[in-house]
């Protein structure tokens, strides 16, 4: 299909900004909707794309967020292909005694793009984590947020056979995001160690590294094989 509209949050920055600069060099995407609470980097792309991209600025924590965004997507598209769900935050990384219930809560309500993903038999793709995987100290609410999604990934093909849905671990990739919870005082030395060590010895991925394994899904639809599953980035880029 050559007329792919797809919703992509967290996308005024790093790995959400690298999917949407990608899927607009995509001939097989004819609408992007961008997502964030910062949209100047989505708002200068848009002087170059204005009749392919389409911004909204707000928090996906609200409800009203996410309608505004299906509703671009309809208005523009005529229909919705695939959710990238990329949004985070920094908050939720820290000691567990110093983090609010508010801190472990981030996510796009997937409930306003349902019906519309029925109709094409579309994708959902989110952003893990690989702290998801096994225990790590001063990641706790921010891990187990991302295998509730992993879960929540693993449940979607059995709830909605049509609806496949896939969970990406991105790896450590040279981000916003990244800087803020390296410099983030709350953390333990181990966490603050290991963080630095990976900007130290530069192995940092660049966000465009991580965002094609998204935009090849968003282009080819997730393979059966791969739905309800959580997988790295460089297996689906590898993936055939």
């Amino acid at each position: 299909m050559s007329n792919k509209v797809a919703i992509v949050t967290g996308a005024g920055n790093g790995i959400g900004l690298s999917i949407v600069t990608q899927l607009l060099n995509s001939p097989e995407v004819s609408h992007v909707v961008g997502v964030d609470l910062n949209t100047a980097k989505l708002e200068s792309l848009q002087q170059t794309h204005r009749d392919q991209l389409h911004v909204v600025t707000g928090d996906v924590s609200q409800q009203s967020t996410n309608i505004q965004a299906v509703e671009l997507a309809l208005k523009h598209g005529k229909h919705l292909n695939a959710i990238v769900l990329n949004a985070g935050v920094n908050r939720s990384v820290g000691p567990l005694p110093t983090l609010s219930v508010d801190d472990w809560k981030s996510m796009f309500d997937i409930k306003a793009a349902w019906p519309y993903l029925l109709e094409t038999e579309g994708d959902i793709l989110m952003t893990s984590s690989g702290v998801s995987l096994a225990p790590a100290e001063s990641w706790t609410p921010y891990a187990c947020t991302k295998s509730s999604l992993n879960y929540l990934v693993s449940c979607l093909p059995l709830e909605e056979p049509r609806i496949k849905a896939i969970s990406i671990t991105p790896g450590a990739v040279d981000t916003n995001l990244q800087t803020e919870i390296r410099m983030n005082t709350k953390k333990s030395k181990a966490t603050t160690d290991f963080l630095n060590g990976f900007y130290n010895e530069n192995r940092l991925l660049k966000p465009e590294q991580p965002a094609s394994a998204f935009v090849k899904l968003v282009k080819i639809g997730i393979p059966a094989r791969l739905t309800g599953k959580t997988v790295s980035w460089e297996d689906v880029v590898k993936a055939h």
